[in-house]
């Protein structure tokens, strides 16, 4: 009775509310069709009161709502960002195909618009444009490009299709400044590859102009802490043509950034060179499986979405040319890193997702469509993608918060114990920053050896025994537990270490725990996470991992002394 009552009482605060919550809206006079539903006291849900039973006392207010709902603009939804080609943020491209979306923006493939029509379109029509709309449509490769992409499929691989990604600056000030260092990693790598290819004296580039404006945004935005000036003396034109070799083999492993725009609703978006796939995409499939434990009925089951190594994985793991291509893919994945590290920056996200990799044709040179069969003559590359949160000295101090970088930029399962045990871990000397990108390169190298993303688990049995201890425990705690429990499982937090015990550069000392940290036991301990029971290809890749999955960052590799490790130079097993 109590509810009913609470309920009425409600409906009538509900009803009589609205019409005054939007005076100026509800008290319009509607024409047209709305009229008809003034006539037919129809009101809101509960808003007869007792004395009028059966009657509307203000049927007037719900063709007004109506009204209110009809003077919102109407957006064509097959014009949205949803179908397989979608209405251009900017002339020059054609939207064909979302690859996906995430928490700071969704990515497209995209190629160039028919340069051959609409050539009366003037310079104007681009907004914070970095190559003229004529230097486009008069250069051949783009010409051609322009009149042949439009029929060809998402699949085929190509130098003229391009990806685009929008970053969501309606998230605010955190993901607009991701979008901001993406673009001001990707200008610092663009420019190095003029400066090599002889071309940054004819090269002027437009970043210091285009940040000059960003930055001006920021500076007013004090209340996030991003009251930074942007100080151009200081920055440009200079800051990027680094001294550096005629070749430079790490630029090629890092995505090929184009430009930037805005859309005319103000989006922010990036531009880069189409590069393949995502490792993820090819070690992984995905099988859909029906979870219905506990439910009886088939309707209120769930679908769940299990990685499954791909065939491409077992062939890595299980043939020489195989093992081969995975020695080769973490090398690439190194010279990448000392592209960013010899200028002192961390990538702070290196993972499978963002390492696109490109099954390049011998006879075309064009990336092949899928993974490639034994009979095709190919060469594997591989780039990193995706520097929205990466660091180095001018980002932490201009395109960070007041509080520099967070955890919430980066991906847990392969980030170091120092970034999610220790909040100014960034606050280090740029020499242990580097190693955070270190440690994840082990995550990786494990990963493809056990062929799945859960590389540091724990098995239910051990679960089982530990999770008495931590009964009460918030989740976040639940979740460290087990991953410190793991480390300890693989040697990298030595069980009962302490100040007086603890690794030595290189080297692990006995454990006083159950268990003795020696490679013979490490080895068993990924064979026995490994679906195919084969563990690691070598005894030299085991101890590149061991040497760079330390837990102080000093004690880990430098890229260079990776790339400098017996297992790149092919020497026979142990």
């Amino acid at each position: 009775m109590d509810t009913w009552k609470a309920q009425r009482t409600v409906s009538k605060h509900y009803k009589s509310g609205l019409p005054q919550a939007l005076p100026e809206a509800l008290d319009h006079h509607n024409d047209g069709l709305l009229n008809l539903y003034f006539d037919q006291h129809l009101c809101f849900q509960g808003a007869a009161d007792d004395g009028f039973e059966g009657q509307c006392p203000n049927s007037e207010a719900f063709g007004s709502f109506l009204g209110l709902l009809e003077s919102i603009p109407f957006l064509d939804t097959a014009s949205s960002y949803g179908s397989t080609e979608e209405a251009m943020p900017d002339l020059r491209y054609v939207l064909k195909k979302r690859f996906g979306r995430g928490s700071y923006g969704e990515v497209w493939l995209a190629f160039h618009w028919n340069c051959h029509q609409d050539t009366n379109v003037s310079n104007s029509t681009f907004k914070n444009e970095n190559i003229s709309f004529e230097a486009r449509c008069s250069n051949s490769s783009m010409n051609s490009s322009c009149s042949s992409n439009h029929g060809q499929s998402a699949g085929s691989f190509d130098d003229d299709l391009f990806i685009l990604k929008r970053i969501m600056v309606e998230r605010g000030p955190a993901v607009y400044l991701s979008g901001l260092r993406e673009k001001y990693f990707g200008e610092m790598f663009l420019n190095a590859s003029k400066n090599i290819q002889g071309l940054s004296d004819e090269y002027e580039s437009s970043f210091s102009e285009d940040f000059e404006s960003d930055f001006d945004e920021l500076s007013k935005m004090s209340k996030y802490g991003l009251g930074n000036k942007w100080v151009e003396d200081n920055i440009f034109p200079n800051r990027f043509m680094f001294q550096t070799p005629v070749f430079e083999e790490g630029l090629n492993h890092i995505a090929r950034y184009i430009e930037s725009f805005e859309s005319k609703s103000n989006e922010m978006w990036l531009v880069f060179r189409h590069e393949g796939v995502s490792l993820s995409k090819v070690i992984y499939t995905v099988e859909d499986v029906i979870d219905n434990a506990g439910e009886e009925k088939l309707e209120t089951a769930k679908l769940v979405q299990i990685l499954r190594p791909s065939k491409w994985w077992r062939w890595l793991k299980t043939t020489e040319a195989g093992k081969q291509e995975m020695r080769i893919v973490i090398h690439q994945l190194l010279m990448a890193l000392k592209a960013c590290h010899s200028r002192n920056v961390t990538h702070r996200d290196i993972k499978p997702e963002n390492m696109v990799v490109c099954f390049e044709d011998a006879e075309t040179g064009r990336c092949l469509k899928g993974v490639p069969s034994g009979d095709r003559n190919y060469t594997i590359k591989m780039r990193i993608i995706d520097f929205g949160s990466a660091v180095d000295d001018f980002t932490m101090k201009h395109l960070y918060g007041s509080s520099g970088p967070t955890r919430a930029e980066q991906t847990f399962e392969y980030s170091p114990p120092e970034a999610f045990l220790n909040a100014s871990w960034h606050q280090e000397p740029s020499s242990r920053r580097l190693k955070y990108d270190m440690w994840s390169v082990g995550v990786v190298i494990l990963e493809l050896i056990l062929g799945s993303p859960s590389v540091f688990q724990i098995s239910p049995k051990t679960q089982a025994l530990l999770d008495p201890h931590i009964q009460g425990w918030n989740e976040d705690l639940k979740e460290l537990a087990y991953k410190l429990r793991s480390f300890m499982e693989l040697c990298i937090l030595i069980p009962g270490s302490s100040s007086n015990h603890r690794q030595t550069r290189g080297q692990l000392r006995d454990s006083p725990a159950s268990w003795k940290c020696s490679e013979e036991f490490f080895s068993q301990q990924i064979k026995s996470r490994d679906p195919l029971k084969t563990g690691f290809p070598d005894v030299w890749a085991l101890r590149l991992v061991r040497r760079l999955l330390l837990w102080d960052p000093d004690d880990r590799l430098s890229v260079d002394e990776a790339l400098d490790h017996p297992y790149f130079k092919q020497v026979p097993k142990g």
